[in-house]
């Protein structure tokens, strides 16, 4: 397997398990009482995953972060038309942990509308990342 290669396998893998979490988001706000918070984490890890995803398939070292305006600080100059979608699925950066403990909820406060939208800005994202490719 060439380099190249290899990375697109390493990101496909990123972006698989990305999916994996938006679909748990998804699953999580039906079939009864919504589960906002669960939610919200899953909504949060698929957004890290897909950032994650883009630096696996440029070869960049991945960081061990939570913070999603870090990664698109990371990803944003060698994937610039992907600019506005990472822009909004990093805003999720304080799901991964305020979402999880008790002790964090500081008046979060999400609502369902609130992970809708994020399932659509997650969705849009994917779909951009799909069309694209890193700045040489």
């Amino acid at each position: 397997m060439t380099v190249p290669e290899a990375q697109s396998a390493e990101a496909g893998r990123w972006f698989a398990k990305a999916m994996e979490d938006r679909q748990a988001a998804e699953r999580l706000m039906t079939g009864g009482p919504a589960l906002l918070d669960p939610a919200a984490y899953h909504c949060q890890q698929a957004g890290e995953k897909l950032l994650k995803g883009l630096l696996a398939a440029i070869g960049e070292v991945i960081p061990k972060t939570h913070d999603l305006r870090h990664l698109a600080a990371l990803v944003v100059p060698m994937f610039p038309a992907l600019a506005e979608a990472i822009a909004k699925v990093a805003d999720l950066t304080p799901w991964g942990t305020t979402t999880r403990y008790p002790d964090l909820e500081g008046g979060l406060g999400v609502m369902p509308q609130d992970i809708r939208d994020a399932l659509i800005d997650l969705d849009h994202l994917s779909e951009v990342i799909r069309s694209v490719k890193p700045r040489n």
